[in-house]
């Protein structure tokens, strides 16, 4: 299972698994067959004020004390459901996978996913004691050759969390962005790079994100100001109107002023052409 802070970013959704993740909030599992002969599985993904259960379930009163178990644990998350019937390989699977929904509750982000075989979790937990409780209280009910298989991130505290965070960040940008010509639009390659800032924006919640934007030293400098500050808040646009509040969002443009290679050649004008990100 998977959980985006990769780190296992999961968190808060990365923590993700960008190596914090939490994160996409998505599922690396292989999905379910919905067929009700398929091999049992039931799967749990929390990130991003997000929860998702899916899977076989016994009975529509299982599925119903799902819901009611999501709402009383977890009931500020969005919850999203995709149930089926299937074949039930015992009469504990429907208190199993309510006892994995306490695990996945004390978790900042995380998944889990359990079948026949095996229970796989993955995430961040800043409720170290509670989840190992939870991972117990959820054994007791497992047949004893289920394998229960634990990636976790642990934090003891908010300030653990932030340097989890801000260690992880720079292997969350994976290159520079880039836009068209004299434009502030932003070029398509560049987006897995602002998708992956937006996730670890969801994940990593008490951080704000300073965005600059640079230029060469071609062009007037006012025009070059203008330039850079335009690219740096379209930049800012996208992961905004991705969920992430402005308010989080620091944005300035400062020209060609502070060049990081020879406006001479073409290749330092490549790389002075740049946006910059910064926590604070």
């Amino acid at each position: 299972m998977r959980a985006t802070i990769s780190i296992v970013l999961l968190v808060c959704g990365v923590l993700l698994s960008t190596g914090l993740n939490r994160g996409s909030s998505d599922s690396h599992e292989p999905q379910p067959d919905a067929s009700p002969l398929a091999p049992a599985q039931f799967s749990i993904t929390s990130a991003r004020g997000e929860l998702t259960l899916r899977g076989t379930t016994v009975s529509a009163a299982h599925e119903l004390a799902l819901r009611q178990l999501a709402a009383d644990l977890l009931g500020d998350h969005e919850l999203h459901t995709d149930f089926f019937p299937g074949v039930i390989p015992g009469p504990d699977w429907g208190a199993a996978s309510q006892r994995l929904l306490y695990v996945v509750a004390t978790m900042n982000s995380g998944e889990a996913t359990m079948t026949r075989e095996s229970v796989a979790i993955r995430g961040v937990s800043g409720a170290v004691e509670a989840f190992a409780a939870r991972v117990e209280f959820l054994r007791e009910l497992l047949p004893q050759q289920v394998e229960i298989v634990s990636d976790v991130v642990y934090i003891r505290s908010n300030s653990s969390f932030e340097a989890l965070c801000r260690r992880a960040f720079p292997e969350v940008v994976l290159g520079p962005v880039s836009f068209t010509q004299s434009s502030a639009e932003i070029r398509q390659a560049s987006m897995v790079t602002l998708d992956r800032i937006t996730d670890f924006a969801h994940d990593c919640q008490d951080v704000t994100i300073a965005i600059t934007g640079h230029t060469d030293s071609s062009g007037h400098e006012s025009w070059n100001q203008h330039l850079s500050l335009a690219r740096a808040q379209a930049v800012a646009d996208h992961i905004a109107n991705n969920g992430i509040d402005r308010a989080r969002l620091e944005v300035d443009g400062l020209g060609s002023s502070l060049p990081i290679a020879d406006n001479s050649t073409a290749q330092g004008r490549e790389l002075n052409r740049r946006i910059e990100f910064e926590l604070r």
